[in-house]
């Protein structure tokens, strides 16, 4: 897909989150945040049923006594993707000495044709070895992005492995309860957003 198309629909993922955080159940709160958006009310996930890197089934209580933050791209993405997940390597190294955070930190692939387990567990280690990744069908991806305000999208025509997907930008938080807390937007400053989610865990 041509870059503007690229870039056309992350700005438009930007305003269909605006539009989902002010008028979606759980509308954010007045800024309590630096660098993210934190919902009035948590909001509930939708039932999962996911793979891991490792292979393994993923389901919503595999989110739940921890502090996720997630990224919703592709392990094909050239740029953006990998931009984000070693904006959330260096988060994890703000917290790395916080021992009352516990955190994880989650690729979610919406390019399950071509996003394997061991493509997936390669890619995130080279981030961080503690780093997981999930995908699933197409059914679920979209439940899940729609519940996070993010958005992607495929081409309708793609054999082989050469093609790209277009994808909006942000760092979803689930908290201990497996709940939806809260969004950060592109660009991200890793040092704001580890501030924030000390902020966020006490």
């Amino acid at each position: 897909m041509p870059s503007r198309w690229l870039l056309l629909l992350i700005g438009l993922g930007a305003f269909g989150l605006g539009a989902w955080l002010a008028l979606g159940p759980g509308a954010p709160k007045e800024p309590e945040t630096k660098a993210g958006y934190v919902l009035d009310e948590a909001r509930a996930l939708p039932a999962l049923s996911l793979i891991d890197e490792q292979g393994q089934p993923f389901t919503n209580a595999d989110f739940e006594g921890q502090w996720s933050l997630l990224y919703f791209g592709f392990t094909y993405c050239p740029d953006i993707c990998p931009s984000a997940l070693g904006v959330m390597a260096q988060i994890k190294r703000e917290l790395d000495d916080d021992a009352s955070i516990n955190d994880h930190y989650f690729l979610v692939s919406v390019d399950p044709e071509r996003d394997t387990p061991e493509r997936l567990r390669e890619y995130v280690q080279y981030f961080d070895p503690s780093f997981q990744a999930v995908t699933g069908e197409f059914a679920q991806l979209d439940q899940f992005t729609r519940t996070a305000g993010a958005i992607y999208r495929l081409p309708e025509e793609r054999a082989g492995e050469d093609y790209q997907v277009a994808h909006s930008s942000t760092l979803t938080l689930i908290n201990p309860q497996g709940r939806l807390h809260a969004v950060f937007t592109a660009p991200f400053d890793a040092q704001l957003i580890a501030q924030d989610l000390q902020q966020l865990a006490r």
